[in-house]
């Protein structure tokens, strides 16, 4: 049998449908266009051209690694946020599109020739997409891994803003001697409760530094909005996200923090509070 594209993507898609891919016919195209160095559209526009024996080898190892549910963005390596390309390996968490609030905000709030810090830069995706979007920008950032700043110094490599973008190894605050205009922070939310109703690509594969905080969930969100405003110039604002259901209890915790005012929630397109916009008050 001579396998061209449309057969083959006609087999993948039920192949993985079987295996309960949720996205059977997407990650079909997307590891197929990976495997043969073509964009997507490409497959349409000659969906009767047959694969070699080599193609199709390097095109079943792909849907095999995606079967055992490995995230489709460390198979390829790289992942789109806001509208750049980012490297992504199982070191660092692969953005989400609702994570892309946090660079809206700060590039536009953030005063002319400031300087943007982010908490656990992971990929980088959020602070590097930030300095695209505001030339003016000096960036800052730590992680506790090595290996993650290596993928966030390369991305910032790629995209151009290794000059204005420095990072550091280290964990929360510490060995920052300096007050930022804008603070921006992805931190883990998940509740070590609801591990178990997370998708398998997720739990088995994202590093689990980066997804989980305690058993609610708030660990980390308890640390940031307690020494935050030690780090905020005056008037300084953190734009900090947040997981479903937890507003409640982050509003507590800015009450309690005398230094800080709530600005604003922010909605993502599920109509989730996704984000908070907090200010540290001047005096």
């Amino acid at each position: 049998m001579t396998w061209t594209i449309r057969s083959v993507l006609a087999w993948a898609k039920g192949y993985l449908q079987d295996k309960g891919i949720d996205t059977p016919r997407l990650d079909a195209e997307v590891l197929l266009s990976h495997a043969l160095g073509k964009e997507r559209i490409q497959l349409y526009l000659d969906m009767d051209r047959p694969l070699s024996p080599d193609e199709l080898a390097a095109y079943r190892v792909l849907l095999k690694r995606r079967s055992a549910r490995e995230p489709v963005a460390y198979i390829l390596g790289r992942k789109e946020f806001y509208s750049h390309t980012f490297q992504v390996n199982p070191d660092v968490l692969i953005p989400r599109s609702e994570t892309e609030i946090l660079v809206e905000k700060a590039v536009d709030l953030a005063p002319l020739d400031s300087a943007v810090f982010e908490l656990g830069v992971g990929s980088g995706a959020v602070i590097i997409s930030i300095l695209l979007g505001r030339p003016d920008l000096v960036g800052f950032g730590n992680d506790t891994s090595r290996k993650t700043l290596a993928t966030a110094r390369e991305n910032a490599r790629i995209h151009g803003v290794s000059p204005r973008l420095h990072l550091f190894q280290g964990a929360d605050f510490r060995a920052l001697s300096e007050e930022f205009s804008i603070i921006v922070a992805n931190p883990p939310y998940i509740a070590l409760t609801d591990s178990g109703r997370l998708p398998a690509d997720v739990v088995r594969f994202e590093p689990k530094g980066a997804l989980f905080a305690g058993n609610d969930g708030l660990d980390v969100i308890r640390e940031i909005l307690a020494a935050v405003h030690r780090h905020l110039a005056p008037g300084g604002k953190l734009i900090l996200e947040t997981g479903y259901g937890q507003r409640h209890e982050v509003e507590r915790m800015i009450r309690k923090n005398r230094k800080l005012a709530q600005l604003q929630w922010i909605r993502d397109l599920s109509g989730i509070d996704r984000a908070v916009i907090v200010e540290r008050i001047s005096g």
